[in-house]
C-alpha cells in the first residue's frame, strides 16, 4: 500500500496550487501515514478527491489571481489583516479549482469595496487629518483596554509604543467611539473636581481596602473613616473604569507617611 499512497502524497504537495488549510490537510495526512502506515477509508477517500480536483482543476485565470493579489496588497496597506487572510484563502481556493459559495462571493465583494480606489483616497484623507487630540484620546481609550483586557489589545499596544501609528478610520472608531470608552476619555478631560492642596475625606461607600488599614506588624487595622487627606496630585493614574468619578487623585492621610491612590467618586470635601 505505501507504494501506491506515497506517489499520491508526492504529486499533491508538489503542485504549487494546494496552499492554506487545504495543504496542511493533506500534510497531516501525510504524517499520520507516515507514522501509522495505514489511513482510515474516509482519508483515502479525501486523498483520492484531493488528487481528482487537483487534475481536473481549471488553468489558472492570471487575471483573476491578479485582481485578487492586488487586492491583498491594498488590505494589507490598510492594515486589515481579516481582509488580507480571506481574500489568500479565497485565491488558493479558486486556484485548485474549488467554487466559491454564495456567501464567500458576497463577502469578496465587500472585501473589494473596503478597499477600492475611493475607499483609499478616504483612508489617505483620514490620515492627513489625523489630529493630535484623537491621538490622545486613542491613548487614553488604550490605557483602558489594556487594563480591562483581552479587547483591542493589539491595536492598543501598537498605539502606545508607536507615537507615530495611525489606525484605519474603522479600528479607531471601534476601539475609542463607543460607550466605555467614552465615559473613560470623558473623565480623563474632565476638570478635577478636588485641587492639589484641598482637603477631603473618604466616602462611607468607598471600598474596605480603602476605608481600612493595617498599621502593625500583628495585621491590626485602624480605619480612615472621618480621617482628613490632602489631595497631592490629580490624574495621578490613568483612568481605568467606565464608571462615574473615576478620575484618579493621590491623597495623603493625616499621620500616614505614604500617599495612596483614590477615585473621585470614593472622595468628598473634608469638614476641619
Amino acid at each position: 500500500m505505501a507504494r501506491r499512497i506515497q506517489p499520491i502524497f508526492d504529486s499533491i504537495l508538489a503542485d504549487t496550487r494546494l496552499q492554506g488549510s487545504s495543504r496542511s490537510f493533506i500534510e497531516s495526512l501525510q504524517e499520520q501515514f507516515t507514522n501509522k502506515k495505514t489511513l482510515s477509508a474516509g482519508q483515502r477517500q479525501a486523498l483520492d478527491n484531493m488528487q481528482d480536483q487537483l487534475a481536473s482543476a481549471p488553468a489558472i485565470d492570471a487575471d483573476k489571481q491578479s485582481r485578487l493579489d492586488s487586492l491583498i496588497s491594498r488590505a494589507e496597506a490598510a492594515q486589515d489583516p481579516w481582509g488580507v487572510n480571506f481574500v489568500t484563502s479565497i485565491k488558493h481556493q479558486m486556484a485548485i479549482g474549488k467554487e466559491l459559495s454564495p456567501r464567500q462571493k458576497e463577502i469578496l465583494v465587500k472585501v473589494a469595496d473596503r478597499h477600492s480606489d475611493k475607499a483609499q483616497e478616504q483612508r489617505e484623507s483620514w490620515d492627513t487629518n489625523f489630529t493630535s487630540e484623537m491621538r490622545e484620546m486613542m491613548e487614553i481609550a488604550a490605557r483602558y483596554y489594556l487594563a480591562n483586557p483581552p479587547y483591542f489589545k493589539d491595536l492598543a499596544t501598537k498605539a502606545l509604543e508607536d507615537d507615530t501609528f495611525i489606525p484605519s478610520e474603522r479600528a479607531y472608531k471601534k476601539m475609542v467611539e463607543n460607550k466605555f470608552a467614552g465615559k473613560v476619555i470623558a473623565a480623563t478631560l474632565a476638570e478635577p473636581r478636588y485641587s492639589v492642596g484641598s482637603m477631603v475625606a473618604l466616602r462611607a461607600t468607598a471600598p474596605s481596602t480603602l476605608l481600612y488599614v493595617t498599621w502593625s506588624a500583628l495585621g491590626e487595622n485602624k480605619t480612615r473613616t472621618g480621617k482628613l487627606a490632602t489631595v497631592i496630585k490629580t490624574d495621578a493614574k490613568p483612568v481605568t473604569s467606565p464608571a462615574r468619578g473615576s478620575k484618579v487623585y493621590s491623597v495623603l492621610f493625616f499621620g500616614e507617611t505614604s500617599p495612596v491612590t483614590v477615585e473621585e467618586r470614593w472622595i468628598k470635601k473634608g469638614k476641619r
